[in-house]
């Protein structure tokens, strides 16, 4: 049965030789089948769009440059700042030493005066 079945698809599967004109005919229904494609035209938005992507990464690039450049600014502001204020405390602390000598020798000289040493205390 099963070879029945197989010489029946040879037979209905054998090779036909086409026409002589087949190839014509077919290369002309492919040429009127297929859609006039208009030639594309470059419009002026179509030439801008590389220039317009250029143009957008240079701003970007340079906002992103514009706040890096302001945030190292501030923290040299912020430094300079700092610096001053412990310019300041060292000062500070340098007067309030010299204040507490003096205040301690005032304190001495008048604990080792002349006349304590004469009361014999």
């Amino acid at each position: 049965m099963s070879q029945e079945i197989e010489s029946r698809i040879r037979a209905a599967l054998r090779p036909v030789a086409p026409s002589e004109d087949f190839s014509q005919k077919l290369l002309a229904r492919v040429i009127a089948d297929q859609p006039a494609q208009p030639k594309p035209r470059r419009t002026f938005a179509a030439s801008m769009r590389p220039l317009a992507w250029w143009l957008t990464a240079s701003l970007a690039a340079c906002l992103i440059l514009a706040v890096g450049i302001e945030q190292h600014l501030e923290r040299q502001r912020l430094q300079q700042s700092g610096l001053e204020a412990r310019r300041e405390v060292v000062e500070a602390l340098r007067m309030t030493s010299q204040k507490l000598n003096i205040a301690y020798e005032a304190v001495k000289h008048q604990s080792t005066s002349p006349t304590d040493e004469k009361s014999g205390v």
